[in-house]
């Protein structure tokens, strides 16, 4: 795949955010949090040779309990009131290059270290839940992120949207927001914080009473963010942390009868939910690399999956045992589906969309006619629509795999598609920030919009 368009999502980021996991804080301002201020420095500065994979001096310090505690040296690392007692801070703070923590990558700035110095001074109290719980996960869960700018600058990649079960609004993710436009004006209507950075995946469950969001900062952190949707009430809304991790989740499908939610990331891992307890109930570790796509059979019996280690897959929804695996695309797959009776899988991988058979994985046939990468598949009804980098949504019939109709008029990349049967639109989400809406009955384009408030709109709520 080219990388410049890549490299512009980077640059995206940066220009919205600076380079933190969350926003700096004057240390003068007033008392510092350890959750809020403090665990995204030491998660992001020196988590990596000082956690669970790597303890360099068998010192840890992925969690407020093992920071707290000696290393190899039994010397104390902080020491509450005084950060000339704290070895932490002295070797973070050190002017000689080959004392100076971290070893391997860049120093604290001037204002990190005078938060860490700051929080000592102050005592070097933990105000979350559980001094046991891994840093990530209580920054996530006990903590909040940025709030979303007011404005954007320019739009940003469209990289997940969802219909509401009724189809009267799209959900878009945003920057570290959720935005709620209506999909036959385009006209924005709501905002909702407090989410990842970016989200790369958003699903509502089908009777309107959840919503759930896939997502994170690439290298950073990723989450899995169950809300409670209600269809759309925003009344005393509540949002649970479902699952914390150190790189992006990139995925998520509710089981048809919205009682499970699956989620996929970078650490190539299958997380199944169970909604009631708002717990992991179990992990699947058949990928060896990212999982991209997810999606639930029909009965919600079995899940496909795909990856960048170029293979899609299907696991038992019970069990997670390995029923199928697809392994002749050579490319990354970007993209899963099932056909409307549940016995073949739909994988698109490089520009090839080919469809094969759950019992035995031989190929059925390819749905042919995209020139360039496909990277969204989506059923509406009996159709099957595919978009990619070719910036066109082609249409197919999924019985025959023949070509219906190819929709053009898209600016750029299709990095997103949703269907909703409630209304009869399909949304595709480019990669320059617009969403263009179709009517699936006519094949007519209904709406054209920038998914962003590009000028000063409501703030966003908080659930």
């Amino acid at each position: 795949m080219n990388a410049l368009p890549w490299l512009r999502l980077s640059l995206v980021t940066c220009i919205l955010s600076g380079t933190s996991l969350l926003p700096g804080r004057d240390p003068a301002a007033g008392e510092v949090s350890f959750v809020r201020d403090v665990a995204p420095i030491l998660a992001a500065k020196c988590q990596s040779c000082h956690g669970p994979e790597l303890a360099e001096s068998s010192y840890r310090l992925d969690s407020y309990d093992a920071l707290m505690r000696p290393g190899d040296h039994g010397t104390a690392p902080v020491t509450a009131g005084s950060v000339d007692d704290s070895e932490v801070y002295r070797l973070i703070a050190a002017e000689d290059p080959d004392e100076r923590m971290p070893a391997n990558g860049d120093r604290l700035t001037p204002h990190e270290l005078a938060t860490v110095a700051a929080w000592i001074n102050g005592g070097a109290k933990f105000d979350g839940a559980d001094a046991r719980a891994p840093l990530r996960e209580i920054i996530l869960r006990d903590g909040s992120h940025p709030a979303a700018p007011a404005s954007y600058p320019f739009p940003i990649p469209v990289t997940a949207l969802a219909f509401t079960p009724d189809g009267s609004q799209l959900v878009v993710g945003g920057y570290h927001e959720l935005l709620l436009f209506d999909p036959s004006t385009g006209a924005l209507r709501n905002r909702i914080a407090n989410m990842p950075q970016r989200v790369h995946g958003i699903a509502l469950s089908n009777d309107g009473r959840w919503l759930v969001v896939a997502g994170g900062a690439p290298g950073l952190s990723g989450e899995v963010r169950l809300i409670r949707w209600d269809n759309g009430s925003l009344d005393d809304r509540a949002t649970q942390l479902l699952a914390a991790s150190d790189d992006v989740m990139l995925s998520v499908a509710f089981r048809p009868d919205g009682k499970e939610v699956a989620a996929g990331g970078a650490d190539g891992s299958v997380r199944l939910f169970d909604i009631d307890a708002a717990a992991q109930r179990l992990k699947i570790d058949h990928h060896a690399d990212w999982v991209n796509a997810m999606q639930y059979s029909p009965d919600g019996k079995a899940i496909a999956t795909g990856s960048r280690d170029k293979t899609a897959k299907v696991c038992d929804a019970a069990s997670g045992a390995l029923l199928a695996a697809y392994s002749d695309h050579e490319a990354r797959v970007r993209s899963v589906a099932f056909t409307p009776d549940g016995a073949c899988v739909i994988s698109a991988g490089g520009a090839h969309v080919r469809q094969w058979k759950l019992a035995d994985s031989t190929l059925v046939g390819e749905f042919t006619g995209a020139e360039k990468e496909v990277l969204a598949l989506t059923l509406a009804g009996e159709t099957l629509i595919a978009g990619g980098a070719d910036s066109a949504a082609k249409a197919f019939k999924a019985a025959d795999r023949s070509l219906v109709k190819s929709l053009a008029g898209h600016p750029s990349w299709i990095l997103a598609l949703a269907w909703s049967p409630a209304s009869g639109r399909l949304a595709a989400g480019c990669f320059d920030g617009t969403v263009v809406v179709w009517r699936s009955d006519t094949w007519e384009q209904e709406a054209r919009f920038a998914a962003a408030p590009l000028q000063a709109a409501a703030a966003p709520t908080q659930p």
